[in-house]
């Protein structure tokens, strides 16, 4: 199956190179880390030892934040190379990651461009986050041996279904991995049903539920965006069709708080221009953050449209509450539990399937609200600014939600020791 797969790659790759090269010269923007792509990750200094960190995008960039400043103050003299699949999420890894040596691209998961990747970075540890299963690389780090640790691992019903039709493919590439660190005990069944050896399997709980500051690290605020007592309402991570649903809701909240404020933060750069337009032609007064440098936000445009990469945890602490994406639309949702630990009461639709445990854990403890549709939502949106007792009292149930599931941090950052240590003592470790 590994050969048939690197088959189809070759294919793919000579298929679709031709249009590579239009896109490369017609869109200088495809041109970024595109020698990354191909392998060619930026050496580390011979005799010292490095941990490659990977992380899809934003989401998982976000929660791998406690982890690499852990390894940071342990492991100082290590060289922390943070990977990313998108653009937007090295960006927000620049922001977020101030301790880590080098943010790069993943490499195509080709057998060439993995071993020039791993002979650059000659890595002691892998750590990839959620379910990166990329099966040559993980293979050819097996071959190498490079142990990798699967961190705060996840596998959603959608993702078992679809990786079961190729376990041929993905269980050797489990069998590659050294520890899995997982967030439940469902994506722990689900692992061990692909081929995951079972005594590896270690339920840690998500990242995403520490309740350590989920702040960008000289980020915007609130406070410095010049906002004074004004409720705010933080629209985070929106998908088409919930920008409008948030926008009706908004009306709601301005008829019983008239100086309230909207932060709208879609969920892909590639739809600030679309959603500025839809508030363009709806004839709401906004601004948008790539364009107001280091001015205040003016009372005069309600509406924030943030449209940066990195910013959005800054923005939660104080905001009267919260809305996540993906939850309206059929997507699965986003990260709840980030609001939730700046002490922010959260509402959600009904698609909460990549929240894991965190939504049901939130509802539970009346931190958060789950609506149907956009007119529900209005309705908990109108209670919670018509009221700021009610509001602060389930941001506070919220912010214990999240308190009461710390341990995945400390339970990660000693698997990763006994990792370290056990191939230290082997001499298993590439230099």
């Amino acid at each position: 199956m590994l050969r048939l797969y690197n088959v189809v790659m070759a294919v793919l790759v000579v298929c679709l190179a031709p249009v590579v090269l239009a896109m490369l010269v017609l869109r200088p923007a495809w041109r970024t880390g595109w020698r990354e792509r191909l392998g060619g990750l930026p050496p580390t200094e011979r005799g010292r030892p490095a941990i490659w960190v990977h992380g899809a995008s934003v989401g998982e960039i976000t929660a791998l934040a406690p982890i690499v400043r852990g390894m940071r103050r342990e492991w100082p003299s290590h060289r922390l190379v943070v990977s990313t699949m998108t653009v937007g999420g090295r960006t927000a890894a620049a922001a977020r990651l101030p301790e880590a040596d080098a943010l790069v691209l993943f490499p195509l998961d080709a057998p060439w461009a993995v071993r020039r990747a791993l002979s650059a970075v000659a890595p002691r540890l892998v750590l990839f986050s959620e379910t990166e299963l990329w099966p040559n690389f993980l293979r050819t780090a097996a071959a190498r041996g490079i142990p990798a640790v699967m961190v705060s691992g996840r596998v959603s019903e959608r993702a078992f279904r679809r990786y079961r039709r190729w376990r041929a493919l993905f269980a050797p590439a489990l069998a590659s991995v050294r520890v899995f660190c997982v967030q439940s005990i469902e994506s722990a069944r689900r692992l061990v049903a692909l081929g995951a050896p079972a005594a590896r399997v270690v339920v840690t709980g998500s990242l995403k539920t520490t309740s350590g500051d989920p702040s960008t690290p000289g980020g915007p605020s609130l406070a410095t965006l010049g906002v004074g007592t004004a409720p705010v309402l933080v629209a985070a991570s929106t998908h088409p069709g919930e920008e409008e649903a948030v926008l009706v809701a908004f009306a709601r909240v301005r008829r019983v708080a008239s100086s309230a404020r909207l932060v709208l933060a879609p969920r892909r750069p590639e739809r600030f221009d679309e959603v500025a337009s839809l508030l363009r032609s709806g004839g709401a007064a906004f601004v948008r953050r790539s364009e107001m440098g280091g001015s205040a936000w003016s009372e005069t445009t309600p509406i924030l449209l943030l449209d940066t990469l990195g910013e959005l945890a800054s923005l939660y602490a104080g905001a009267r509450a919260a809305f996540v994406g993906g939850t309206l639309a059929p997507v699965g949702g986003h990260n709840v539990l980030e609001p939730a630990a700046a002490g922010v009461p959260v509402a959600f639709g009904p698609h909460t399937e990549n929240a894991g445990d965190a939504a049901p854990r939130l509802l539970a403890a009346g931190g958060a609200r789950q609506v149907a549709d956009g007119e529900a939502l209005g309705a908990v949106l109108e209670e919670w600014f018509a009221s700021p007792t009610t509001a602060r009292s389930a941001g506070e149930r919220a912010r214990a939600a999240v308190a009461a599931g710390d341990g995945a941090v400390a339970v990660t950052m000693a698997v990763i020791r006994g990792v370290l240590a056990h191939d230290a003592t082997a001499g298993s470790f590439a230099a």
